[in-house]
């Protein structure tokens, strides 16, 4: 097998379509401190590592940008943004990020290791999740989501894959990478523009017409994980960005069209995604409201 580690100091570019997720790396020490156990995964921009902190002693994810973006500015402000602004953040639910750093010209971020799976292998191991095991997830997902958005961070980019479900119990938002601060601008609340950014088919119409968004976009995408989580679907199927835009011209889909859904929990999918961000809970903390108020039942 092709050694993923070349040097001490030096980290692979993988080979597309490998199996990244069960791959072994030899080991090596990187940035001087960073034992490199196996890669956990590889996304746009990156790949993550498990890795053993030897100065602290404990696991961590270690988050390395690809040298294709060593010299791309923009790239370089996307990833260390990400650090800053999940450094604001302080709670359970969400992923701890350490450190922020470069080493051999590779920018890096070490993060919270969560023993576990994320929310997209769950659903396409077990298809829909009961009622209640769903509200459970939802609501931790919105405590997270409140913390952030307490600290002035809206996500925009919340999908299955950017929840991760550890081994004990404990839900944890992870991913802010496209996520910003939140800007003051008066009397209408945290808003910011910054085109169109996210996953298109977990995006809140505001992201696809590039109009401001605040707490309720993510509001909105809290609506499309508990749509998939009790139906074992995505709400919408379009994986494109030209797909996205027919959201803007149907009313969202009820999931009772899909499967049995208790009507309380069909009732708040369908407010998380109305069209409108003013149609919607206000934020988190209302969207968790409703939920407790179901599992009190």
């Amino acid at each position: 097998m092709e050694a993923l580690i070349g040097s001490a100091h030096s980290l692979p570019t993988l080979p597309v379509g490998c199996g990244s997720e069960s791959r072994e790396v030899e080991q090596g020490l990187f940035a001087g401190r960073y034992l490199l156990r196996r890669v956990l995964g590889r996304g746009g921009m990156g790949t993550v590592y498990l890795a053993q902190d030897e100065v602290q002693g404990e696991r961590v994810a270690l988050k390395v940008l690809d040298a294709s973006f060593a010299r791309n500015p923009v790239a370089l402000e996307r990833f260390s943004r990400e650090a800053r602004l999940a450094q604001r953040i302080s709670h359970r639910h969400v992923a701890r990020v350490f450190e922020l750093g470069s080493s051999e010209g590779r920018a890096f971020l070490t993060l919270e290791y969560v023993d576990g799976e994320d929310l997209r292998a769950r659903l396409q191991r077990e298809g829909s999740l009961k009622a209640m095991v769903a509200a459970r997830v939802a609501l931790a997902v919105c405590a997270g989501l409140g913390a952030a958005h307490e600290a002035s961070v809206v996500h925009r980019d919340l999908k299955p894959a950017n929840v991760m479900l550890e081994r004990g119990g404990r839900v944890v938002l992870t991913d802010f990478g496209i996520a910003r601060a939140m800007e003051d601008e008066g009397p209408g609340g945290l808003t910011l523009q910054d085109g169109v950014v996210g996953t298109p088919q977990y995006m809140a119409p505001e992201q696809l017409t590039e109009s401001p968004v605040d707490a309720r976009t993510d509001v909105y995408a809290v609506g499309l994980l508990l749509f998939e989580m009790l139906t074992g679907e995505p709400a919408f199927q379009a994986t494109t960005l030209k797909g996205a835009y027919e959201r803007l011209r149907r009313p969202p889909p009820d999931p009772r069209e899909c499967t049995k859904v208790p009507a309380a929990l069909a009732a708040l999918v369908l407010r998380c995604l109305a069209r409108a961000p003013e149609e919607r809970p206000a934020g988190a903390a209302e969207v968790s409201r409703s939920l407790e108020a179901w599992l009190a039942q």
